[in-house]
């Protein structure tokens, strides 16, 4: 199963974005795909808070428009949602206590727990945090 991070996500649909071709490129092809894609309630809201931030962009997407988005990727056959669990905490703890993640860190290993205790084994993200979590095998799409 593949999940993909927000940063993807919100490059896929950000046509100023220098990485909008091969993020949305990537995107598509996973989504056409008969592999499991599994999207974490994280990594959604994440894409919704970044799209509709003023202060990160402009032009800035609409709340409405960021989830109308959502839902069309949800739409596809082979996508679930994946979200926190009681077993995800404990993933969590392990993960932060291994890779020494503190403050604004742990929000990877969060992430990454959930992953894991879903059964989610490549990871797609331009985010080098994830890297440290050896329990996915991390895919960053614009690396050479």
């Amino acid at each position: 199963m593949i999940s993909i991070d927000s940063n993807i996500l919100l490059y896929a649909v950000r046509t100023f974005e220098p990485n909008h071709y091969v993020a949305k490129n990537v995107l598509d092809t996973i989504l056409s795909q008969m592999e499991s894609v599994a999207f974490t309630d994280i990594a959604i809201n994440e894409f919704i808070a970044n799209a509709s931030n003023k202060r990160l962009s402009v032009p800035v997407t609409s709340v409405e428009q960021a989830v109308k988005q959502v839902n069309n990727w949800l739409s596809a056959p082979n996508v679930t949602v994946i979200r926190n669990s009681p077993q995800s905490f404990n993933t969590f703890v392990k993960l932060c206590e291994r890779t020494g993640r503190t403050g604004q860190e742990i929000y990877d290993a969060q992430i990454a727990a959930i992953c894991i205790d879903n059964g989610v084994t490549e990871f797609i993200t331009n985010d080098k945090g994830f890297e440290k979590f050896t329990e996915l095998r991390i895919r960053n799409p614009f690396a050479a």
